[in-house]
């Protein structure tokens, strides 16, 4: 499944925030630093993609879609961020927001080529 690199973003703040329970908007838009309507709009987008649902207080649950979706995207992220990082020298914060950016926009091929180069094994 393709996602962009703002529903990788939210992907990943849902991972970090998910202790196999209810995640609350308002903790995702805390950390995500962006407001609660932008939150509102992309659960939405990430419900009608099967990744997520919402109960009627806001709440969000990951659905198992969601669990094997965002956790296969966070070793790709994982990896690249790592390649990049070691490469570039970047702090590891800079090298995975460049990572979510790259990952959100590279094609399936040119991705693969890049994470066999530093994770043979993934593949």
């Amino acid at each position: 499944m393709k996602l962009t690199a703002s529903q990788l973003r939210y992907m990943m703040a849902l991972r970090k925030l998910d202790h196999g329970d209810k995640i609350r908007c308002t903790d995702l838009a805390k950390e995500l630093c962006v407001k609660k309507p932008s939150v509102c709009g992309m659960l939405c987008r990430l419900e009608n993609m099967g990744l997520i649902t919402q109960d009627p207080y806001a709440d969000v649950r990951i659905t198992e879609e969601g669990r094997t979706a965002m956790e296969e995207w966070g070793r790709r992220l994982d990896c690249l961020a790592g390649l990049l990082a070691g490469r570039l020298g970047l702090s590891r914060r800079a090298a995975g927001e460049m990572a979510l950016i790259l990952l959100g926009n590279m094609e399936q091929k040119s991705l693969e080529e890049a994470l066999r180069e530093v994770s043979p094994e993934y593949f």
